[in-house]
């Protein structure tokens, strides 16, 4: 068959298919008792004339009468979409009754009496019902003509000599799982790449290796074997940090740049659990990383590099870049910036990409002993991996499967040994496993163009997954896009369509991405999708008279079949004679250019005001003139501006009532009448007034309470579609009880996260209100997270027991009025995560969730936990204790700076003033200078022990056995009170200790030692602590982190033979730690602004440490030994000025880093090619 028959019959498929009875099924129902025997009408079409579509269809490849039935397909298409836009009016006109009928409403108070508008509007009704009778006849004629071409169906059956017993339901496969991921005959290509990668390479900057070979040959699938082999049997001895990122043909280097400060901040976190310089992200190490949020919003290549270079320092990486292209000065330009940037990383960095062209590895600077051309699999290896695809399942009679497995390799010849067609294809026949039918497609003529196959298997898709494929061709090549947002524009086109009645939307077109997913048509990268190049070859054929997308400076004759349209700013002007021209145009996409037409208007004009069914405009400039046209768009689902200037949304934009995603940037202003918008689910900016008349609205993540009208609280009152998160700020503005009840939350049965906040920041009020508003509010019923955000009642609110059950995760923050918690056992039973921060109130934690698995409790200074030991020691041990506490200051206190003792101070001075209910010093701390204040700070601190340990009672921290994290810091514990709430922890991986001043030692082995599942311990500002205790007990401990501990002593510090990294910051005598240190599996170690008690670093047994970093140490006045370092792959010494000597520098060393240290910067000698050298390494500086 040509070519071009075959895209026609695979274009035009779709319509043949059940989507026609659904469609008419819409419009039979909506016409009502107008249409005579509906339902007898639609029983013979499902039973007579839709089962014989497919029969057709499969005949008319084989049949000299195809042109037919690609001419009554096209008759099918058009009847069907003119069917569709005269329903979709209908439905317009219902909705504006909808919305006038509400608007009359709110207009009652008119002095107008109701019988004086009656006769006003009198004849405008009359008219209207005659305007919506012409609607009705025109649907009515438009069905029964796609009800009449439908039924030509039988006759071309006969035509074509078949009989419909041979059809099937082209809709009833199910959706295939992705199989077990397998890689065919690339073992060699990968030891090649693996050889190139470990190759040492003189040349500047980071070596680049290349896979070149055509598309689908298997490129990306070769560089992800060659990573997975890299990890999975070297570790880390080639890479310390594998970076991915996706290039395509719309490459920036700065966003190549942000992905790879984000890889890298992620990678990093199992190392570094916490951030020493940002105190929240001690808490939330776990949670998030706050460079990876941060990034995005860097714009400056100079900053993003010195991010990159702060990331990347002292690693040897890995970077693989996929799908390189380098077509013009831009991508030039963008990659020169890139490689330049990367210039000064660690030796042993190489850069892997791949490519479908030798040409832009070179221009980037690949030496072509570098570039790797991939061939084609061998056949043996090619038919396995179709088998394994199209003969996944188990079940299947040896003997037939032996059958197929014959017939297989005819059709695996056929596919041109193409590794997507084999998976696209293969996955196909597994629907399939008829002899029959395998013996029909071997006979299939694939030769001469590789997306033959794949247009083969595109025929096959159920309909509805045809037409949302082909929808994706309006992508550029490499975008990167997320499921909601191709949700949306399927729903705008009507792709989504629910088989029960109330089925959401999204959620059906998830499970449609997923189908394409599973099937090898979309590529799922986790957080956002793309389309493989031979798939938008396949898209853009079979979309051919549909769809068009204009790129750059490239024309195209523009079809008059469009119906989607994506093309640049600059080329309207141009094109606006063909666009003028197309009349069923549903999609224009106007994407910003070189040429801004802000100041054309009348081009803009005539374009638009033609274009009356679009269901999609989104446009990337600023339409001064759009209220000129924008009232006609009576078919408008979407609307998306974006643009840097203010956009104004104009009234008229007020009808239409079928907008589903309104999405403006930087939007001027909105019109009042937002109630017209009956069908809005999408709405950003999300601070408008009146937001509750969008009952239909279910992304909104932020509603700010404002004593203005339109912004009440009971704004949220009908919004009951409400899914996902919801934040609602300000609730200082609430006035009453009642307005809390009135926001209905407890019918938001979508909602799973709900923040409330509070931001007057009025911390000494006691507010009554704030618990009866609490209360009013009535949580959501299927609520798993929930946030009090600067509450100001003493006590939590009575919230029903059925409310909070199913709650996982709470926090409460800045809630500073906040005396004490609830039964948390009683109201929070599936609770996870319990998280309390800046409390500056609460006395006692009682008791907690049954099942929680990680505890934070941050700045609760009056928060105390206190054994009945502690409180039975006699008067001479609490004064030695109060000796030993004065001791330890002297050592910590000049090394503070100003800024962070005045809040301490003052929390001190609080707590003091809470326990005691008197201030005898009523100065805070840190207004003087340091030494003069030691006394005072002495004087608060021994006054908050005496309180501690003369409470009336014990006070313990009770853990339930689940706890797998547990985080603690400004707040009160003592030794005994530690040791007490560690006991029986088995489950606790992470502890974490910070700014505790009332401990002086950590648990001991015999209670250490019960902590088996213990992997990490963070200690951060814990000045009195002079012991470790048991720590060497712990059998799995892995990472140490220890920051502010001045009087660390060296004697008590026997670290675990476990250790794989630690971290010493701040810290004394480290130098006597780790020269006796016994740590065979430490792999990376940081000294930082670390005391020395001699004037050099020598180190004990540590085999296995291959990343050594020392800085900021100007006591370490001698030498750096590194003698026994024999795995040491990584040095650097940073800032350490006085330091006169690195010795005995090991063979294993790769990169060796010194800046900030005059003396050794001088002993570099730079060699002939400009590199410096010391000790045989180069340095870099």
């Amino acid at each position: 068959m040509p070519a071009a028959e075959l895209i026609g019959l695979a274009a035009l498929g779709w319509v043949a298919s059940p989507a026609v009875a659904k469609l008419l099924s819409e419009g039979f129902t909506s016409l009502g008792m107008m249409m005579i025997n509906t339902e007898k009408r639609l029983a013979k079409l499902e039973s007579t004339i839709f089962p014989v579509f497919e029969v057709v269809l499969d005949a008319a490849e084989r049949s000299p009468h195809r042109p037919k039935v690609m001419k009554w397909l096209r008759r099918l298409k058009s009847a069907f979409h003119d069917a569709e836009d005269a329903l979709d009016l209908l439905d317009y006109q219902r909705l504006k009754r909808k919305a006038a009928a509400a608007s009359s409403r709110r207009r009652r108070r008119s002095i107008i009496t109701i019988a004086r508008v009656r006769s006003l509007f009198r004849p405008l009704l009359r008219g209207s019902r005659n305007v919506l009778s012409s609607r009705k006849i025109k649907l009515m004629r438009r069905l029964s003509k796609l009800e009449a071409i439908a039924g030509e169906a039988e006759k071309l059956r006969d035509l074509l000599g078949v009989q419909p017993d041979r059809t099937a339901a082209r809709d009833g496969r199910q959706t295939i799982s992705l199989p077990p991921r397998g890689v065919f005959g690339r073992d060699s290509d990968c030891e090649a790449i693996i050889r190139l990668l470990e190759t040492k390479h003189r040349q500047e900057g980071v070596p680049i290796i290349a896979i070149v070979g055509r598309p689908g040959v298997g490129k990306t699938t070769l560089a992800q074997y060659v990573c997975e082999r890299l990890t999975s049997e070297f570790g880390n001895k080639h890479f310390d940090l594998v970076v991915w990122v996706y290039a395509s043909r719309n490459f920036k280097a700065s966003e190549i740049m942000k992905n790879i400060i984000q890889q890298a901040s992620a990678a990093s976190e199992p190392q570094s659990p916490v951030n020493p310089n940002d105190l929240p992200a001690v808490i939330r190490a776990h949670l998030r990383n706050l460079d990876m949020m941060a990034v995005d919003n860097i714009d400056s290549d100079e900053v993003l590099q010195r991010k990159m270079d702060e990331k990347l320092n002292s690693k040897k990486f890995l970077l693989v870049i996929d799908d390189v292209w380098c077509d013009g000065e831009d991508h030039a330009h963008n990659w020169d910036t890139l490689l330049r940037c990367l210039s000064k990383c660690s030796l042993g960095s190489k850069i892997l990409v791949t490519s479908q062209t030798n040409d832009a590895p070179r221009k980037m600077g690949t030496a072509a002993e570098n570039i790797y051309v991939l061939g084609e699999l061998e056949e043996d290896d090619f038919l396995d991996l179709f088998i394994h695809h199209a003969l996944n399942g188990e079940g299947i009679d040896p003997s037939v499967r032996e059958d197929l497995e014959k017939i297989g390799k005819t059709i695996a010849r056929r596919l041109d040994r193409d590794p997507t067609a084999a998976k696209i294809v293969g996955l196909c026949l597994q629907d399939k496993l008829q002899v029959r039918y395998w013996t029909e497609t071997a006979e299939k003529d694939w030769s001469d163009d590789k997306t033959k196959a794949l247009m083969w298997s595109y025929q096959h898709l159920p309909a509805h997954l045809q037409r949302c494929f082909a929808y994706l061709n309006l992508y550029p090549k490499g975008y990167k896009f997320k499921d909601l947002e191709v949700f949306q524009f399927w729903m705008a086109q009507g792709f989504i369509k629910p088989a029960e009645q109330d089925a959401r939307m999204e959620d059906v077109g998830s499970r449609y991405l997923k189908e394409l997913v599973s099937r090898f048509y979309v590529q799922s990268h986790g957080s956002y999708y793309t389309l493989h190049e031979l798939l938008y070859d396949l898209a853009e054929k079979v979309t051919c008279d549909d769809c068009l997308k204009i790129e750059g400076n490239h024309q195209k004759k523009i079809p008059a079949t469009i119906r989607h349209l994506c093309v640049p700013a600059s080329k309207l002007k141009i094109n606006q004679e063909e666009i003028c021209k197309l009349k069923k145009l549903r999609t224009l996409i106007v994407t910003s250019g070189e040429e801004s037409i802000a100041s054309k208007g009348k081009v803009a004009t005539g374009i638009f005001k033609s274009l009356r069914r679009l269901r999609v405009l989104v446009l990337e400039l600023n339409l001064e003139n759009l209220a000129e046209f924008i009232s006609e768009l009576k078919h408008l689902r979407i609307l998306q501006v974006s643009d840097i200037s203010k956009f104004v949304l104009p009234k008229s934009a007020c009808t239409l009532y079928q907008l589903q995603v309104l999405r403006i940037k930087s939007a001027r202003s909105i019109p009042k009448c937002l109630d017209n918008f009956v069908s809005l689910r999408y709405l950003e900016p999300p601070v408008v007034p009146d937001i509750g008349k969008l009952t239909s609205l279910q992304g909104l993540e932020i509603f700010q309470v404002r004593k203005e009208k339109g912004y009440e609280l009971e704004q949220l009152q009908n919004l009951n579609e409400l899914r996902g998160r919801l934040r609602i700020d300000s609730l200082e503005n609430v006035e009453s009880k009642e307005s809390a009840i009135a926001a209905n939350l407890k019918e938001k049965k979508y909602l799973d996260m709900l923040q409330l906040v509070w931001r007057d920041g009025e911390d000494n009020v006691n507010s009554n209100l704030d618990v009866e508003i609490l209360e009013g509010l009535q949580l959501p019923p299927n609520l798993t997270s929930l946030i009090l955000d600067g509450y100001r009642g003493r006590s939590c609110p009575s919230w029903p027991e059925h409310q909070t059950s199913d709650i996982q995760e709470l926090t409460l923050e800045r809630c500073r009025m906040l005396e004490e918690l609830p039964p948390m056992e009683q109201l929070y039973p599936s609770c996870r995560s319990l998280e309390l921060c800046n409390l500056s109130k609460l006395k006692a934690l009682h008791t907690l969730p049954p099942s929680l698995r990680k505890l934070t409790i941050l700045i609760t200074p009056v928060l105390t936990f206190v054994t009945k030991e502690d409180l039975q020691m006699s008067q001479e041990l609490k004064a030695s204790i109060k000796q030993v506490m004065r001791n330890r200051m002297q050592k910590w206190f000049p090394r503070q700076n100003q800024e962070d003792l005045v809040p301490k101070g003052r929390e001190m001075r609080d707590f003091l003033v809470t326990m005691n209910g008197s201030d005898n010093d009523a100065s805070s701390p840190g207004h003087t200078s340091i030494p003069a204040d030691i006394d005072r700070w002495l004087r608060l601190h021994e006054q908050k022990m005496e309180l501690i340990y003369s409470r009336r009672n014990e006070a313990k921290l009770l853990l339930p056995s689940t706890l797998t994290e547990l985080w603690l810091e400004e707040c009160s514990i003592t030794n005994r009170a530690l040791s007490a709430c560690l006991q029986n922890l088995t489950s606790l991986t992470t502890l974490s200790l910070g700014d505790i001043r009332t401990i002086t030692r950590l648990p001991s082995a015999d209670v250490l030692g019960k902590l088996t599942s213990l992997q990490a311990i963070i200690l951060r500002g814990c000045w009195a602590v002079t012991s470790l205790g048991g720590i060497r007990s712990l059998p799995h401990l892995k990472e140490l982190y220890l920051s502010g501990c001045p009087c660390l002593d060296s004697k008590d510090a026997f670290l675990p033979p476990s250790l794989e990294s630690t971290d010493f910051l701040c810290c004394a005598n480290v130098d006597d730690i780790l020269a006796n240190a016994d740590l065979p599996r430490l792999s990376r170690l940081t000294i930082t602004q670390c005391h020395m008690r001699t004037a050099s670093l020598q180190f004990g047994n540590l085999p296995s440490l291959h990343s050594l970093r020392v800085g900021h140490c100007p006591g370490l006045s001698f030498s750096v030994d590194v003698q026994e370092l024999h795995s040491l792959e990584f040095l650097i010494l940073q800032n350490c000025t006085n330091l006169q000597a690195v010795m005995n520098l090991p063979k294993s060393l790769r990169s060796l880093v010194i800046r900030g240290c005059p003396i050794l910067e001088k002993q570099s000698v730079k060699s002939d090619s400009g590199v410096h050298m010391l000790g045989g390494f180069p340095v870099e500086q």
